[in-house]
């Protein structure tokens, strides 16, 4: 299964590298800056794992790679004009995938900084808000590109408000995912198992190595 996903996010990379180069070679630029920046950040991953030693699941990584492919594939084909709804599941994927990430950094806040306590009934809540405000703060992104560019990236009133409700309901799966996952493991051996422990250890040598010089 580890070995399917693999090579399927191998391979979405490879179309969204085609869509870039598809786009210089006949001067339509539009979708080339997202596609280029999509590639880019589905390598984090693999740069985390080399320089970190922070080891994503393979089930996050692919994850990753499908939200931004559907998003460029979804802007190159039209499908964001012609497909009833694809908007909104790329909007929902992406929540989740948010969700998801910020799940792992709270769960790492809570196990170094002493300072700070998150209850474990608490943390759910905690994803589904913070879900919720970072899908607030990308429409609001939207409204400010179509004010200063005149794009149209938002359609409707009714179409920012469904996104904004796909958005709270992928938050509030993933945070409900979570609690469930927590119930039949431990906090530290979910981040043992991503290897947050070295990742913090290899963070805090190149900090001092750069104080040091």
């Amino acid at each position: 299964m580890e070995e399917r996903l693999k090579l399927l996010s191998r391979a979405m990379q490879a179309a969204m590298l085609a869509i870039a180069l598809a786009g210089f070679l006949t001067d339509n630029l539009t979708w080339v800056p997202a596609a280029v920046v999509s590639l880019i950040i589905t390598e984090i991953p693999s740069i985390l794992r080399r320089d970190l030693k922070l080891v994503l699941p393979v089930e996050l990584n692919f994850w990753i790679v499908l939200a931004l492919f559907l998003h460029v594939f979804g802007g190159v084909s039209g499908f964001y004009d012609n497909v009833p709804g694809w908007d909104h599941v790329t909007h929902a994927l992406s929540a989740s995938l948010i969700a998801a990430l910020g799940f792992i950094v709270v769960l790492s806040i809570d196990k170094y900084v002493k300072s700070i306590f998150l209850p474990r009934r608490f943390l759910g809540v905690f994803i589904a808000i913070f879900t919720m405000a970072t899908g607030v703060l990308w429409e609001l992104m939207e409204f400010s590109m179509d004010m200063w560019t005149g794009s149209h990236m938002q359609y409707t009133l009714d179409d920012t408000m469904l996104d904004m409700l796909f958005d709270g309901v992928a938050g509030i799966a993933v945070a409900a995912v979570g609690a469930h996952y927590l119930s039949h493991t431990t906090r530290d051996e979910f981040l043992e198992k991503m290897g947050v422990d070295k990742a913090k250890d290899n963070i805090v040598r190149i900090v001092d190595k750069r104080r040091s010089k």
